[in-house]
């Protein structure tokens, strides 16, 4: 039998990983925003300020890590 303090961790790591996939796909948004607002004319090339790069977590081989 699992204990309620099992299930809490076991809930609160959930939620960590999802808080972490969440992150990704915000710079995975922001960096097609601004892609498209380069194709668009709307941001030229040169003023793209620096992207953070995420990098991937222990164990994911095959996730492609996008600036």
């Amino acid at each position: 039998m699992t204990s309620i303090y099992d299930m809490i961790q076991e809930k609160e790591n959930e939620m960590a990983i999802l808080r972490e996939q969440v992150s990704g796909l915000q710079a995975e948004i922001e960096a097609l925003r601004l892609a498209a607002g380069i194709l668009e004319g709307r941001i030229g090339a040169q003023t793209a300020g620096p992207v953070a790069v995420r990098t991937a977590a222990p164990g994911d081989k095959n996730r492609r890590v996008w600036p």
